[in-house]
């Protein structure tokens, strides 16, 4: 069987959990005898646009599509690309693949792509790592930073993609940047800013991917509620958290050398909603308390912020002076997560959004870390209070400072806890891969029967 990884981007490209999590897809797979090869986004410019380069990593081809940001890009660029699409099609004619598996579909990509591989005949398999299908933005908040509860009516949608934040710019830039979208937007968005009209464009380029995937897999609850809006045939779909190698953990599942100081690692995106403020309001509450005010305890912070939007949380948080005991490392390598975990007694995820499975909250388990989370529905799945660590009310720097409390205090260290083995979690991919081999594609013309 040849397979081929669709994904944002893959190590050492890329730093966070879907990058992390394709990696172990593609790695695994290749390990079980499988012919993998990966496809990503390369966004650094070093190439003209468009250029296709294969390079070998991990005993991987992996092709690396070259298509960075740019701000004069198009609204509709963040979905479709038309040349995407050919370069696509080039490498399935080119390569005979048997199934592409999309860990991701958007940004530097294109949602046609199960499209394109369809009409060629080749199977689509799709694992939802993020809302980003449903919402631009990718989170279900706002413009605002408001929680949304999901798509809505068009105009609404069109107004929270176009409209700065708060984070987006200085006050007065902020002023004129709104005047000039909403001047734009009630004159038909003169080709500058999105309107309700291009948000119906891209639902319907959705609901045509969509329909085109031959089976989705959905790590959580959580995500399957999301995709409601989809219409999933209930038969293309399979709840399955992610699998992560517990051999890459291996060390960190030793117990750390005794330190004086408890050490807390925060290793996430430093943007609103993952709620870094809320942590470091947390740090300032007990630096003033006793007994943790006298106790020895750190705050490590691995990540970066936005570079475009929202880029001014990061300067806020970390630009200036820390609180005493806060630690800024910088964003780290996908792959040194392990080496991260392994320095770390216990791991914070303060999220202010639905979430889907963090990898992050799963790599902890397969540490034996203690993890402080926010008690959202996508973390709750997958974290069980009082086994794996403690749950939080989100947005709430006094609970968070509460339970850091008791971390200092108690030091749990709970046993190592995967979600799922790696094989267990593979063999049943590779199910999958057979059942749409077998089952074929489903006719578009058929997919809302099946969904009702």
């Amino acid at each position: 069987m040849r397979v081929l990884v669709v994904c944002n981007g893959f190590p050492p490209s890329g730093q966070w959990g879907t990058e992390f999590y394709s990696h172990q897809l593609a790695t695994g797979l290749a390990g079980r005898g499988v012919e993998v090869e990966v496809l990503h986004p390369e966004r650094s410019g070093d190439r003209p646009r468009y250029t296709l380069t294969t390079v070998q990593r991990y005993g991987i081809p992996v092709h690396e599509l070259s298509n960075e940001g740019d701000r004069r890009k198009r609204f509709v660029d963040s979905y479709r690309n038309a040349d995407v699409e050919r370069i696509f099609g080039e490498l399935l004619d080119a390569r005979g693949y048997d199934v592409v598996h999309f860990t991701h579909l958007l940004w530097g990509l294109s949602a046609r792509l199960p499209e394109v591989a369809r009409a060629r005949g080749v199977r689509t398999v799709v694992t939802v790592t993020d809302f980003g299908l449903l919402c631009h933005r990718g989170q279900f908040v706002d413009w605002q930073q408001a929680e949304c509860g999901g798509p809505s009516d068009d105009d609404r949608c069109a107004r929270c993609v176009r409209e700065p934040g708060r984070w987006d710019a200085s006050l007065p830039a902020l002023f004129w940047k709104r005047a000039c979208v909403r001047g734009a937007a009630a004159l038909g968005g003169l080709g500058r800013v999105v309107t309700a009209r291009d948000i119906a464009e891209r639902r319907r380029t959705i609901a045509q991917c969509a329909r085109a995937v031959d089976h989705w897999i959905l790590p959580t609850g959580t995500a399957a509620e999301a995709c409601d809006a989809l219409d999933l045939p209930a038969d293309r779909v399979t709840r399955m958290t992610y699998g992560l190698d517990e051999s890459d953990f291996a060390s960190s599942k030793e117990p750390r050398a005794r330190r004086d100081a408890l050490r807390f690692t925060f290793m996430s995106q430093y943007m609103p909603h993952k709620g870094l403020a809320t942590l470091l309001e947390a740090v300032r509450l007990l630096s003033s308390r006793l007994p943790e005010s006298v106790e020895p305890w750190t705050v490590e912070l691995y990540g970066n912020g936005s570079f475009a939007r929202q880029k001014r949380y990061a300067e806020q948080c970390v630009g200036g002076a820390l609180p005493r005991r806060v630690t800024d490392h910088g964003p780290f390598e996908p792959l040194s997560a392990p080496d991260v975990l392994e320095s770390t007694d216990v791991v914070l995820v303060p999220s202010e959004w639905r979430e889907n499975a963090p990898l992050t909250v799963l790599q902890a388990r397969a540490a034996g870390r203690w993890v402080i989370a926010s008690d959202v529905p996508g973390v709750r799945e997958v974290l069980e209070d009082g086994k794996h660590g403690a749950l939080v009310p989100p947005a709430d720097a006094r609970a968070l400072a509460d339970a850091m409390g008791q971390a200092i205090r108690d030091r749990v260290r709970p046993a190592a806890d995967p979600a799922s083995t790696h094989d267990e979690h593979l063999a049943r991919v590779e199910s999958l891969y057979r059942l749409v081999l077998e089952q074929g594609a489903l006719p578009a013309r058929e997919t809302a029967k099946a969904a009702s």
